[in-house]
This record gives structure tokens, C-alpha cells and sequence, in this order.
């Protein structure tokens, strides 16, 4: 398995963390190598959370600066839509 590897962006952590899933449902990593990947897919899963919020964070800034009267949270939005 290849070292602990440092994503550039969002979309390249995103396709790796689809690789190792597509690899686990496939059922064919041994016991460790799947423990392996799934410790992988943790942090790369941690790392795209941060960046998604990161990315929130700037959305909303923008927003106060553009004189945005109304603020809502992606979450709110979500739930409209249900």
C-alpha cells in the first residue's frame, strides 16, 4: 500500500476515497489490507469534510460582503427540499 498521501484538492481526495471504496464492496483486500484502506478512507473522508467546510465558511463571507440581507445554512436548504 502506497504511503499516506497529501491531497492537493477536494476532487482528487474524492476519487481516491471512490477507489477504496469500489475496492472494499468488491470483498477482494485480505482482513489487514482492508483495515488498511479503511483507516485511508477515514482521513481522506476527514479531509474532504474540512475543505467542504472550509469552502462553507467562504460562501458565507462573500455573502456578508456582496450586502446579503439573509444568511441560510446548505443544511436548511437540504431540508426544504425533502
Amino acid at each position: 500500500m502506497p504511503a499516506k498521501k497529501k491531497f492537493k484538492d477536494y476532487e482528487s481526495a474524492m476519487t481516491r476515497l471512490e477507489e477504496i471504496t469500489n475496492l472494499l464492496e468488491s470483498g477482494e483486500p485480505k482482513l489487514e489490507e482492508a483495515i488498511k484502506l479503511y483507516t485511508e478512507g477515514l482521513d481522506i473522508a476527514k479531509f474532504c469534510d474540512q475543505r467542504l467546510s472550509e469552502a462553507e465558511k467562504k460562501i458565507k463571507l462573500i455573502a456578508e460582503r456582496n450586502g446579503l440581507l439573509t444568511e441560510t445554512d446548505f443544511d436548511e436548504d437540504e431540508e426544504e427540499e425533502d
